[in-house]
């Protein structure tokens, strides 16, 4: 089996065209260069090979799988460029995050002793230095015990130190039969890849129009890669000792075979649900150390309290009102928080790991849904209270439950927006839905009979109406159509996340 296989595979934006019949194979064990000049292609070439980008016509194999599987990525480690860590997550919690997603991970103390970050454990990940933070994206490509390893630019920033920890680990890499496919345009990297690479190739104006030896023109042996630094360990087996690296743990990696690993086989059985309460834990975290934003929910949700009672509407107001806060919940936090991470490149980077998209977009949804149950249990609690209503409790669950679950299309339809726009336009439609869903939930309203017509098809007027049913108030009597209609509105929203989760542009 060929770790990477390209056959004819093309690829044009717009009019441009960036790839034209490229074929390529990386056969196990070798160390494959990609040069070219800054916009020939390198980066698209890579997107292809790991799945990021669907090729116009051809067909790429990543592992004899196609690489937009996610198990097809559990041996993959990858470095790319342009990638934030995520804000408010310490190195530690972003490590223990992407080892969640492999199904034979290194520890954590593995990894980080392996990148010389020992005693970074409570770094905010996002405040390192940029040496650091590169040095921090290479560990996370290490954290799978990759066989194939995919690198681009993966000396950019790299302080002295860091440098010199990086291709000490990358010839312990090559040494324990690890596949490389790296991208540099550093010349100071030549130094060490003349006695590294066994083929370089250059892409120019789309193709391949070098693919030659290196200047070795074979396979490095481990005498030629391995360290200077030896010790034996209990069997005669050498272990490699690097400055800031424990023996111990690369014996352990040096002893994994490139094989597949019984639990990398029965990856594909639980992939839809590996890293989901990780990815939970770590939206959680996040939440709660952006105390702005909690404390902006819980004030906007307090208002209730500002407004006048009116016994003629009585419960009806606080139900409106909490509706429209679980609709700016719904487009705004999870729409804005996707987008967010889309621009900062750190989606893209969990695209490139065994994380199935089930679990991430699963993960934003309940995170979401969490935050609007206590917004909801806030203004209904304070409506009542300021209205003096007794309800009991099965009204109250069911108006809680009809308002909470009946919001869940239109977080889907936010998680939508978040591949779909930047982040400022998130706020920009936000702050559009709302009126709409004002003027479209079945208010009455004076205005002709086409105009409410075309009304009922809104998916906020079947919201409206379901919600004046939990409530107990006089409603279409449609129940079980605005119940249909909702649901299938989620479906479609679900499809159209699914779709911009999928689509090129969105990784661009």
């Amino acid at each position: 089996m060929h770790f990477i296989e390209l056959q004819n595979v093309s690829k044009r934006f717009g009019q441009k065209v960036i790839l034209q019949e490229i074929s390529l194979t990386v056969r196990q064990g070798e160390f494959v260069v990609l040069g070219g000049a800054n916009g020939a292609g390198k980066t698209t070439l890579l997107s292809v090979i790991l799945g990021l980008l669907q090729p116009d016509t051809g067909t790429a194999l990543l592992l004899g799988r196609s690489p937009r599987l996610p198990a097809a990525k559990t041996r993959v480690g990858v470095v790319l460029q342009k990638v934030r860590p995520p804000k408010n997550l310490r190195v530690k919690e972003l490590i223990d995050l992407v080892r969640s997603y492999y199904p034979d991970a290194l520890s954590t103390e593995e990894i980080l002793n392996t990148v010389n970050l020992a005693g970074k454990h409570n770094d905010w990940a996002a405040d390192l230095s940029g040496g650091q933070e590169q040095r921090l994206l290479f560990a996370l490509a290490l954290a799978g015990k990759p066989d194939l390893l995919v690198l681009d630019e993966p000396t950019r920033n790299l302080d002295p130190e860091g440098y010199t920890d990086f291709w000490k680990q990358l010839h312990l890499c090559v040494f324990q039969g690890k596949t490389v496919l790296m991208v540099t345009n550093n010349q100071a990297d030549w130094k060490e890849l003349n006695s590294l690479a066994t083929r370089t190739i250059t892409l120019q104006d789309g193709r391949i129009q070098e693919d030659r030896q290196s200047a070795i023109g074979k396979m490095p042996t481990p005498s030629e890669t391995a360290p200077k630094q030896v010790a034996m360990s209990k069997g005669g087996i050498p272990v490699y000792s690097f400055a800031g690296t424990n023996s111990e743990s690369i014996l352990r990696v040096a002893n994994d075979t490139p094989a597949e690993s019984s639990s990398t086989l029965s990856y594909e059985n639980d992939s839809r649900s590996r890293g989901f309460f990780p990815q939970l834990w770590a939206e959680s975290l996040q939440l709660l150390r952006t105390p702005t934003y909690a404390i902006g929910i819980f004030l906007f949700s307090s208002a209730i309290a500002l407004f006048p009672p009116d016994k003629r509407l009585g419960m009806l107001g606080p139900i409106f009102f909490a509706g429209l806060s679980l609709l700016t919940i719904a487009f705004e936090r999870t729409g804005k928080r996707v987008a967010v991470e889309r621009v900062e490149g750190w989606l893209k980077l969990l695209r490139v790991t065994p994380l199935h998209p089930f679990a991430y977009l699963s993960a934003k949804v309940v995170m979401s849904l969490a935050i609007a149950a206590i917004s909801l249990l806030i203004v209904l609690g304070l409506g009542a209270w300021k209205l003096g209503i007794d309800q009991s409790w099965g009204q109250r669950s069911l108006e809680f439950t009809s308002l909470l679950l009946g919001s869940i299309p239109f977080t889907i339809f936010g998680l939508a927006l978040g591949y779909l726009v930047n982040p400022k336009s998130v706020d920009s439609i936000a702050g559009l839905a709302i009126p709409i869903a004002l003027f479209t939930c079945g208010l009455p309203l004076p205005v002709p009979q086409s105009v409410q017509d075309a009304i009922a098809y809104s998916p906020f007027y079947h919201y409206g109406q379901l919600v004046l049913w939990s409530a107990g108030q006089p409603y279409d009597g449609y129940f079980w159509l605005h119940l249909i209609w909702l649901l299938w509105t989620g479906c479609a929203f679900a499809f159209l996340a699914n779709w911009a989760y999928q689509r090129d542009r969105a990784v661009e």
